[in-house]
């Protein structure tokens, strides 16, 4: 099922106010990167969308609720046995948006305002994007600047990084079927509450690593995987990335893992609710001879999985590589939504846009990632019809679509090829960039249609 098709059936609390969220949800997907008045067309629609947005009724529970439950229907249905939820935070500057009001501080610098986002996505190991788990936006009070120098002498439910521990829980709490939820976090989720918790509960983490923490053999976990011997190696492809120069080349990885106990920090030594020790897994990823002047992969991670071959760390190092997904969901938010573009006169409408341009922006990569992990399926999972006709003659110059439809992967490269992917067989898979161009073009071309099929022969 198309993933906006998914909202259909959620209830916001009265069918007309449901109607008019599916309708402008749509417009907005239509031409997610251009304005609200541009992408509804008409004066009239765009002042029905400024009125829904203005509703009181429709909170930001009520939109993030209904897209969990889209996601959790999501996951059921996938039958998928392990989902990887990666989370993470970032921050939309509205620095430029003098008369808002309910700003909060961001960044180092003083006179940034803007907003707060920390998010939960799930996804299978393969790398498919299903939605989003847990999302919790906010502003940060004047009153919070500089309290990072005191963070290690306050509590966790006193500091921002208590997020990972919500998103974690938010997630655990709704039902998930048969999946388990392994909670894949950066070095900011290295965080001993998070562990503490997790293992208690019976939840799995997988983050990486940045406290160089005390284990109970009397060494650092970094010295106790230099004394590890190598498990193996295996071959892994970096890709080309522009905005750091670096260029494409296949690494050569030195796997170590074991485990061992971590002891509780000293500054959490007088809170008894936390164990006094936690028995992990730690795992090394580090590429070996590396080209001169190239910063070498170096993983070290944490986690409550249990590792016993080169094989199953190999693996856990792979699902980690999905936590880059989260941010590919903020840069779709930031630069194919262009959500820091927003105006609005109150923060509170603002969090409600970002809420909802979230929801095009998972749909703009779940189509993107279908063609890398499900290449041969039937497009009728994203298309309708008439939508994957009108692309097929659109991106072939044709006028006769084929009598079947086409597999996912040739209908994502035809949207991409109309957002000008050169669609080579060395171009490899297209990214959500020329995805959003091509489904931009493809959605203008579609809401023509009724315009101009009387002057078409």
């Amino acid at each position: 099922m198309e993933y906006l098709q998914r909202f259909e059936g959620i209830d916001f609390g009265h069918k007309t106010r449901g109607e008019r969220f599916i309708r402008m949800l749509r417009q907005l997907a239509g031409d997610p990167q251009g304005s609200i008045n541009k992408a509804c067309g008409t004066p009239s629609q765009s002042k029905a969308a400024y009125r829904m947005v203005a509703n009181e009724k429709l909170t930001d529970e009520a939109i993030i609720s209904a897209h969990r439950d889209v996601t959790l229907e999501h996951i059921r249905s996938s039958g998928e046995p392990v989902v990887l939820v990666p989370q993470d935070t970032t921050e939309f500057n509205y620095t430029h948006l003098e008369h808002t009001s309910g700003l909060g501080c961001i960044g180092s610098n003083e006179n940034l305002r803007g907003i707060l986002m920390h998010s939960a996505l799930a996804v299978t190991p393969q790398g498919q994007v299903l939605g989003l788990l847990h999302q919790a936006l906010w502003v940060r009070p004047e009153e919070e600047r500089g309290k990072k120098r005191t963070r290690k002498q306050r509590s966790i439910e006193d500091k921002e990084s208590y997020r990972w521990l919500e998103a974690m829980e938010q997630a655990e709490s709704e039902d998930h079927g048969q999946a388990r939820l392994i909670h894949v976090c950066d070095r900011e989720g290295d965080i001993y509450e998070l562990f503490d918790k997790a293992t208690r509960e019976g939840h799995l983490f997988l983050v990486r690593r940045t406290h160089n923490r005390s284990t109970d053999e009397g060494d650092r976990i970094q010295k106790y995987l230099d004394n590890q011997r190598s498990a193996g190696t295996y071959e892994v492809e970096i890709p080309r990335d522009s905005h750091t120069a670096r260029e494409r080349r296949t690494a050569t990885i030195e796997v170590r893992f074991g485990q061992v106990c971590i002891l509780r920090p000293q500054n959490l030594s007088s809170l008894d609710s936390l164990s006094v020790s936690l028995a992990i897994t730690v795992i090394s990823a580090r590429e070996v001879n590396a080209p001169e002047g190239v910063e070498a992969v170096n993983w070290q991670l944490i986690t409550n999985l249990a590792a016993e071959d080169f094989e199953t760390a190999r693996q856990y190092i792979t699902w980690y590589s999905r936590r880059w997904l989260i941010e590919m969901f903020h840069y779709t938010l930031k630069s194919g939504c262009a959500v820091e573009k927003l105006q609005s006169d109150t923060a509170e409408r603002l969090r409600k846009l970002i809420e909802i341009y979230s929801i095009i922006a998972l749909r703009i990569m779940t189509i993107t990632y279908l063609a890398r992990t499900q290449p041969d399926t039937s497009c009728e999972t994203f298309l309708s019809p008439i939508e994957w006709k009108v692309l097929y003659c659109a991106a072939k110059r044709s006028r006769n679509p084929p009598p079947k439809p086409p597999t996912t992967y040739e209908a994502c490269i035809m949207i991409a090829q109309l957002g000008g992917f050169a669609g080579w067989r060395s171009s490899g898979f297209p990214g959500v960039k020329v995805m959003w161009w091509g489904l931009t073009k493809l959605m203008n071309i579609l809401d023509a249609l009724p315009f101009v099929e009387n002057f078409v022969g």
